[in-house]
């Protein structure tokens, strides 16, 4: 995803683009103007010519003197001339009206990729369509060849029976977890348990006290905020020795644990660093800023140095959550764009690896000109890997130069199963490039993104298409809380019908009519393209219909390059990324960061410097430091009011497309003959 100053300098490149052309435009026209009058004067010069010719009385031929003869010949010269003139003029308009041709259609992609951009920079994000009651799913092509018998009919009407009871069976339990909800925040008017509390004192002087008898206490709770501190701890370490022994040397009890040996920082500093920048998106000079409200000025190197030990400290467990993802049957990858510095960071293999880039991409694909980027820097590239609910939930980064196959070939090595993304380049022949170790499975949200973007292009295909979507989505709902094996059963007599007609649909005249350069004409050659691809999701209940669990986890990237800008020298990029897993491996369990980082940092050094085979992969040490089952020994550190708060949202969503079903289905009847 390009940065909105790439977006804003691709906006005016193309502004001044349909200007200049326009302004061709506008002088050819012109020239082509002036052509047909010069050709107008001539022919009418030659028709004045050849009347004066023919009202000269009698024979020209017996005219006495060579008058006649030179009017001739001038006239037949002037006439051939007049023909030449117009040849050329007529092939010169041919040359014109191909070129306006031309000039007209690269106008029309140019304002189409205008408003792709404006749409990209101040357009709608959400792909979310607001349901008008009553309105039916779009049935096209008419009804199956062969009508039903009277046995299917009787299965078809049990089975619409059976899912209009589950709808509303689903609508009456969201109703009842609703009404729970109300009922539980009316009677929760204290604050939480768990926070400390501070007994402060409110009574009378002692003069206005004379002479009364205490009634009662009132006790009210208000809620207070403390600025964060820092303090130095001083650490004092008695030492002994036995008198008269002095080879008996010195005792005393050991120095506190530090990241490493003689760090001056305690964990809990680090943890906030790292929290901070990782989980809140705060870049190193902000925090330099947060530290001096409290009264410390930290220097930039020394927050750097501290995230660079935090790294070496958690590289074991990223190592065991990176092994667990692989040994998974489903994996599901996205990858986007950070910026690094370059300055003398690179060899000469790596400058060229980054020329050769530069090169060889689509000028659109390459962002702003050279000229308008930050000095030093590069793009380089986000890759992240992440499991299903119940199997590996872990979020897993890695960091490459460039965006080449061979990267994401070495990342899925000794991987065997389905790899769920979209059809980019790096994904689009993995299961060739593997020999079919690798499945793929393409994201079917990418696919109905391309139709929404086509809607001011083809708005009645566009909306047919997002009907086609919004039916097997409606199949996805009603199958989240099924097994993996009714889920695919679902999927086989609900999914299936409505992707055959799809295809149906997609080999129709109007759509193959589509140009093909058209924001339409492209939304169907995606599809086209990942036909296949699209449905292997239907062969295995386990698979989602979309990738859009890994954009979601890798959209906090996205917030934090927005903010520190750059991901920070190339050496450091990897490195950064591992702790950015750490972190967004945690969130996805909504851990408390701090509290999370603060335990885990401390056993993790413990292990490294004094029990090094503590942190082999899989050891019962390491495994009790993953996320989710650190999360199991520590309920506290939970956010509880973060997972109840995404309950009450997909509650409301599938409670929204229940309903929509219900009210599809009543007015089916109503309208049936």
């Amino acid at each position: 995803m390009m940065s909105m100053a790439a977006l804003q300098a691709r906006l005016r490149e193309s502004e001044e683009s349909n200007a200049e052309l326009r302004r061709q435009l506008t002088s050819q026209s012109a020239e082509q103007e002036a052509l047909r009058a010069d050709y107008e004067a001539l022919r009418i010069k030659y028709e004045t010519l050849r009347a004066e010719h023919e009202s000269q009385p009698g024979d020209p031929r017996t005219l006495p003197d060579e008058a006649a003869a030179d009017r001739i010949s001038r006239l037949t010269s002037e006439l051939a001339a007049a023909r030449h003139d117009y040849a050329a003029l007529l092939a010169a308009s041919q040359v014109l009206t191909r070129r306006c041709e031309a000039l007209e259609e690269r106008n029309a992609e140019l304002e189409a990729a205008n408003k792709r951009l404006v749409n990209m920079v101040w357009g709608r994000r959400s792909e979310r369509r607001k349901d008008s009651p009553g309105q039916l799913p779009l049935e096209f092509l008419g009804a199956p060849l062969e009508p039903p018998s009277a046995e299917q009919q009787e299965v078809i009407s049990a089975q619409a029976e059976a899912d209009e009871a589950f709808d509303r069976e689903l609508l009456e339990r969201l109703k009842a977890r609703r009404k729970a909800r109300r009922e539980k925040r009316a009677r929760r008017e204290s604050f939480p348990s768990h926070l400390p509390r501070r007994v402060r004192v409110i009574d009378l002087s002692e003069d206005e006290k004379a002479g009364l008898k205490l009634l009662g206490i009132k006790v009210t709770e208000r809620l207070r905020f403390e600025k964060p501190t820092v303090y130095v701890e001083e650490i004092h370490r008695y030492e002994y020795v036995k008198p008269g022994q002095p080879e008996a040397g010195v005792k005393s009890a050991p120095a506190p644990l530090g990241i490493v040996e003689g760090c001056k920082y305690d964990f809990s500093v680090i943890a906030a660093m790292v929290a901070m920048k990782m989980a809140f998106h705060i870049p190193t000079y902000r925090q330099q800023d947060w530290f001096a409200q409290c009264g410390w000025f930290p220097s930039r190197s020394t927050v750097n140095d501290l995230f660079n030990y935090s790294v070496d400290t958690i590289v074991p467990l990223y190592d065991q959550m990176w092994h667990l993802l692989l040994q998974q049957p489903i994996l599901l990858g996205d990858d986007t764009r950070l910026q690094v510095l370059i300055r003398n960071a690179l060899s000469v293999e790596e400058l060229a690896q980054l020329e050769r880039r530069s090169s060889q991409s689509p000028a659109f694909e390459r962002g702003p000109p050279a000229n308008t980027g930050p000095p030093g820097s590069a793009t380089s590239f986000a890759w992240l890997y992440t499991g299903l609910p119940g199997m590996a939930e872990y979020n897993i980064f890695h960091w490459s130069l460039t965006h080449q196959n061979s990267v994401i070939d070495t990342h899925l090595a000794t991987f065997e199963g389905i790899f769920v993304g979209d059809a980019c380049g790096a994904n689009a022949r993995l299961e060739q490039r593997s020999g079919g170790r690798i499945g793929h499975a393409s994201c079917n949200a990418h696919s109905r993104r391309e139709f929404v973007a086509a809607e001011s292009n083809e708005p009645v295909l566009a909306a047919q298409a997002e009907s086609f979507y919004r039916q097997l989505y409606d199949v996805e709902e009603r199958g989240k809380t099924l097994t993996p094996e009714e889920r695919q059963a679902l999927r086989q007599r609900d999914a299936v019908p409505i992707w055959a007609r799809f295809g149906q649909w997609l080999d129709s005249a109007p759509v193959q009519r589509a140009l093909p350069k058209s924001a339409f004409g492209q939304a169907v050659g995606y599809l086209r393209n990942q036909w296949s691809a699209l449905q292997v999701y239907l062969r295995d209940g386990r698979l989602p219909i979309d990738n859009d669990q890994s954009e979601q986890a890798i959209r906090p990237l996205t917030v934090g390059r927005s903010n520190w800008l750059f991901l920070g020298h190339p050496r450091a990029a990897s490195g950064r990324l591992k702790l950015f897993s750490i972190v967004s491996s945690a969130d996805r369990h909504h851990l408390v960061i701090h509290d999370y980082l603060e335990d885990v940092l401390p056993r993790l050094a413990d292990a490294q410097q004094n029990h090094p085979s503590d942190l082999e992969l899989g050891s019962p040490y390491l495994l009790d430091l993953l996320p989710d089952r650190w999360a199991l020994a520590h309920p506290q550190s939970v956010r509880q009011d973060r997972i109840e708060e995404k309950q009450v949202v997909s509650d409301a969503k599938r409670a929204r497309r229940a309903q929509r079903r219900l009210q599809a289905r009543s007015a089916d009847v109503i309208v049936a003959p």
